[in-house]
């Protein structure tokens, strides 16, 4: 990523001229934003606690949610209300994730069989999308009357899926009591790596990790990584009622850790599951008691993006599936190190609000919560119970109470495949390779190709649909600006400057102008990932443009430099060596239907307002210059707001479709729009800022590489007419970053 010390150093007005501006730029040690008590050194009357801001806003917000879904949780107060309730979350969530999707031919093949004297394992290898096979291992009983009760065993996030030992011991004890069992690796486990490392053969993310990464480009899809597991889910229990060993009648569903959050999922979206039993999964709602940001989000599959503002969160997946038998079991060992600091107080409500339908159908009895103090581990205590629970309602309560030792039995015997991997055994479709056939059945063609445009009217359609999107706020409060600290040095003049983007939510920056001339200046508002603090360092990124009579305007974007958030409070295990922060605020950010880009997006467009309010700025004069990833939200607000005479764009993204069907990227979560490539993509964008110039400079992939030119002309060329590469307004350039501020004098000078 480009650093202030790579800008240019010509520095036209003198670096002798900047010598004093290190007396008054406050350090970035002194407001840290690591901790979340004041720091020790913190000048306590200068109220510059700004790591405090974000997370008290999303705090606000999440609050907010939670009373709201509470509220209308209490007029529940009958079994049809509930009915109605479960047939909306059920509706609600498929909407959320993306489906259904088309039930097409299981094409479903035994790969093995081995005969353990109790059961036979079979190695079984389905389609649950065409080309997109899953590994699964079926357990059939060798004694007892067919047709057997069945359990689906989706697995939790063991790096060899099925093959886990513990599961195995699991799934043996399961058919010994006289149950078929389909265990199933998801996609980044056991014999389905996505991601795997050329020289090792395992995963270059790990499982958790894997999810993530082919979960976060499903946001710019309008989907969730949960629909492709919860698919699977249910293409493997349509390969479960197919086998005639099976009962359809008497169907279960157990998993622990990530699998008990994908039974919660199951049970919510599958009708024919009889009972189910959650084992340590993610059973807390994100908008939960005692919330702290960034709280309680995990990994792709198990945020429900978009959920909250619809009333849905993840107790409501348990809310579907009620009256029918329901047992969750958890471990306080969880709290703050698996899962969030108010884990078992999280679970307590749940299982209360359950407690509550399950009365209205005066089914109490249906619904049942186990501690255990073991670590997290589908241990002795859980598996009993679990036991005994199927055998109540599946067989109508007989069963041993006894459990075997594991039989070992060695891993590669389990696998359905030659080498161990389905890709490389058997090729088909990656999770990349789905996502980007996604892209080409979703994303519209853009109405900027076609030469006869109604160009108005397709600016509008565009402008109306990227503010749905970014879900921006309705209102413009007062800004209450403020000068934090001015000072004058040679041929310049620097305010710090601060204003309110929304209640509670302050924007930091920098005004840099000429000093030589009180008349109003032709301003650029800077928006770089360094928070366009090279503007002000020794010597200063943009020397050339305020020589030549420009004022530079640049800013911190909410959550990046000096006002990136605290830490929470509680549970530092949780939150230590796992996803960055930054990832954790822009999924809790999801959850809430607001993406981290739309708020920043906002940020920048209260920022032309505090320009707009400033006497020494020429209104007919403003441009904006993006650099980098924050050049996304510059590209955005620069279309939304007419004020802006024109945009360059430095070092930016060349197009979402473009990260879709990358394996790997750079790009942060927080720059992800949800949805946006079932309308659009960042060249349309660029394309409605006509008549107004658009320059894009040394546009890059989703790793942040340089195209060249002819690349960038390509990926325009699907979106845009090729009349608009002519027009004065499109401008693709690539040059050296030594040249940046040639380049940028160039651009403001002719646009």
């Amino acid at each position: 990523m480009t650093t202030r010390r790579n800008f240019l150093a010509t520095n036209l007005i003198g670096a002798a001229g900047y010598t004093s501006i290190r007396r008054w730029i406050p350090a970035a040690a002194t407001y840290p934003s690591q901790s979340s008590d004041r720091p020790a050194n913190a000048d306590t009357n200068s109220d510059r606690d700004f790591w405090n801001d974000w997370p008290n806003h999303i705090a606000g917000k999440m609050n907010d949610a939670r009373n709201k879904r509470l509220a209308n949780l209490a007029t529940i107060n009958s079994s049809t209300k509930v009915q109605e309730r479960a047939a909306m979350i059920r509706s609600t969530l498929w909407k959320l994730l993306g489906g259904p999707l088309e039930r097409t031919p299981l094409n479903p093949k035994v790969t093995g069989r081995h005969d353990r004297g109790y059961c036979s394992i079979e190695s079984v290898i389905f389609e649950s999308i065409p080309q997109v096979y899953v590994t699964a291992n079926l357990y059939v009983p060798l004694s007892g009357k067919p047709p057997f009760p069945a359990i689906l065993a989706p697995v939790g996030h063991s790096e060899n899926g099925k093959a886990y030992s513990n599961y195995q011991h699991f799934y043996q004890n399961l058919v010994r009591h006289g149950y078929i069992v389909l265990a199933y690796d998801p996609w980044g486990q056991g014999e389905r790596l996505q991601y795997r490392d050329p020289q090792t053969g395992g995963s270059r993310f790990g499982p958790t990790g894997e999810h993530s990464q082919a979960g976060r480009p499903m946001i710019l899809l309008g989907d969730s990584l949960a629909l492709y597991f919860a698919w699977d889910g249910i293409r493997a229990l349509d390969y479960l009622v197919d086998r005639p060993e099976v009962d359809p009648n008497r169907l279960g569903c157990v998993g622990q850790s990530g699998a008990g959050t994908m039974t919660m999922y199951l049970a919510a979206l599958e009708p024919r599951l009889r009972t189910a039993v959650v084992l340590e999964g993610n059973s807390e709602n994100v908008a939960g008691p005692s919330y702290d940001p960034p709280g309680a989000v995990d990994d792709a599959e198990q945020n429900i993006v978009g959920g909250l503002p619809l009333g849905l969160d993840r107790g409501d997946l348990l809310w579907a599936f009620s009256p029918k038998p329901l047992l969750i079991c958890y471990t306080t060992h969880d709290v703050g190190e698996t899962y969030s600091p108010v884990y078992e107080e999280a679970t307590k409500e749940i299982y209360r609000e359950l407690r509550r339908v399950y009365d209205l159908f005066g089914r109490k009895g249906n619904v049942a919560l186990l501690t255990s103090h073991l670590p997290h581990h589908l241990d002795f205590f859980s598996r009993h119970e679990t036991y005994a629970w199927f055998d109540r309602w599946l067989k109508e309560g007989s069963g041993a109470a006894d459990e075997a030792e594991l039989d070992v039995f060695p891993e590669e015997l389990l696998n359905a495949t030659d080498t161990g991997q389905i890709l490389s055994s058997l090729g088909g479709r990656s999770v990349v390779q789905v996502n980007s056939d996604r892209v080409r059945m979703v994303l519209p063609e853009s109405r900027f190709l076609n030469a006869s445009t109604d160009v108005a009217s397709a600016q509008q359609h565009l402008h109306n649909a990227l503010i749905s999107l970014l879900s921006l706020p309705h209102e413009r409060l007062p800004l209450e600006s403020k000068v934090l600290s001015s000072n004058r040095c040679k041929n310049v003049s620097i305010d710090e400057i601060q204003f309110q983007s929304e209640p509670g939510i302050r924007v930091l920056g920098w005004f840099a102008k000429p000093s030589s001339s009180g008349t109003q200046h032709p301003t650029i508002l800077y928006l770089a990932d360094d928070n366009g603090e090279g503007v002000v360092d020794e010597p200063g990124s943009m020397c050339q443009l305020l020589a030549a009579g420009y004022a530079i305007c640049t800013i911190t974007l909410r959550g990046l430099g000096r006002t990136a958030p605290r830490m929470p409070r509680g549970g530092p295990n949780y939150y230590d060596n796992r996803d960055p922060l930054d990832d954790r605020f822009a999924w809790v950010s999801l959850a809430l239907g607001l993406p981290v880009v739309g708020q920043r997006v906002w940020d920048v467009l209260r920022t032309i307002d505090y320009l707009a309010s400033r006497q020494d700025v020429d209104l007919s004069q403003i441009r904006i210059l993006g650099r980098g990833d924050v050049g996304l939200a510059a590209q955005m607000a620069g279309f939304l707001d007419k004020r802006v005479r024109s945009i360059l764009l430095d070092r930016t993204l060349v197009s979402y479709a473009s990260l879709v069907e990358s394996y790997e990227y750079s790009i942060k979560l927080s720059w992800f729009v949800p949805g946006i490539l079932r309308r659009f993509d960042l060249a349309d964008i660029s394309a409605a800022l006509t008549p107004r110039p658009c320059w894009i400079m040394n546009s890059t992939d989703p790793n942040g590489n340089v195209l060249s030119e002819a690349s960038v002309r390509e990926h325009y060329r699907r979106r845009v007419n090729e009349g608009a590469f002519y027009a004065k307004h499109l401008r693709f350039i690539v040059e050296p970053e030594k040249e940046s501020q040639e380049s940028y004098l160039a651009w403001a000078n002719n646009t």
